[in-house]
């Protein structure tokens, strides 16, 4: 079971209270979506990463691999799909894939992750497992499918938010819990944590112009006059979040390594 002291609960608190104040700055400021990202994600997960001792470089080393390997294929489908775009003023790779979404990509990772370890794991030190070159080898996999039937045909690889959800999400995570049950309940104040986190920065992109949904969702609602799918809530909130943690526990912290415990 997982309790927390009072300095970790006020540290938490402290995190999330600047989530707050960053995004109303960028609802009156206005910047550029890339600069949105460096005011609102980059210091509070900087901050976070240094309160770790001794999963620093394990971390850092998963979340780097994670978006260099994974994070391309997953947005160049999900652009070709017109899943999401958003507000860009960098070169955008194969004319679609804005870059700004990568240093997203890697910040969501690194947060997670240092928040996770810090508050729920209790920061375990050691090098990554001997399963991490498994993960890249499957990340490679990805890669060459993706890329591959990309240059075939673009359109082959437009793949629907939902559907997109089934082989990098639901699938994985599935396997991953199923063989590892014992961590579903680990993910728990991490994924209520950044669900908090998404959908004020989200919400606040969403009203000034940074990010929108242009495409075809199962359910949807509307914002700031503008749709918001529904499933966006469900497979970003609650289901990326715990499969990156299981993702991280299965394949790159050696099992063993320490318990879960008063953080």
């Amino acid at each position: 079971m997982i309790t927390w002291k009072f300095s970790k609960i006020r540290r938490a608190l402290a995190l999330l209270a600047y989530v707050f104040i960053a995004c109303g700055l960028v609802y009156w400021a206005r910047p550029g979506y890339l600069f949105s990202i460096l005011i609102v994600l980059a210091p509070p997960a900087i901050i976070n990463w240094l309160w770790l001792r001794e999963s620093r470089g394990r971390v850092l080393k998963f979340a780097a691999v994670t978006t260099i390997l994974f994070a391309p294929p997953v947005e160049l489908a999900s652009r070709l799909a017109d899943a999401w775009d958003v507000q860009s003023m960098l070169p955008r790779p194969f004319g679609v894939m804005p870059l700004e979404n990568l240093l997203f990509a890697f910040l969501n990772f690194f947060w997670a992750l240092s928040f996770y370890e810090y508050f729920a794991a209790g920061d375990r030190g050691g090098a990554p497992s001997k399963r991490m070159p498994v993960l890249i080898g499957l990340y490679l996999l990805l890669d060459l499918v993706v890329f591959g039937l990309f240059a075939i045909d673009p359109a082959i690889v437009a793949v629907n938010y939902v559907w997109m959800a089934v082989p990098i999400l639901i699938v994985p995570g599935a396997l991953i819990f199923w063989r590892r049950p014992e961590l579903l309940p680990r993910t728990v104040p991490t994924t209520l944590f950044f669900a908090a986190v998404f959908f004020i920065y989200e919400y606040v992109s969403l009203c000034i112009g940074s990010w929108w949904w242009p495409g075809h969702y199962v359910w949807t609602t509307r914002l700031c006059g503008r749709i918001f799918p529904i499933d966006d809530v469900i497979i970003w909130y609650f289901l990326s979040t715990p499969v990156l943690i299981g993702g991280y526990e299965y394949f790159v912290v050696e099992r063993g390594r320490g318990e879960v415990g008063e953080c």
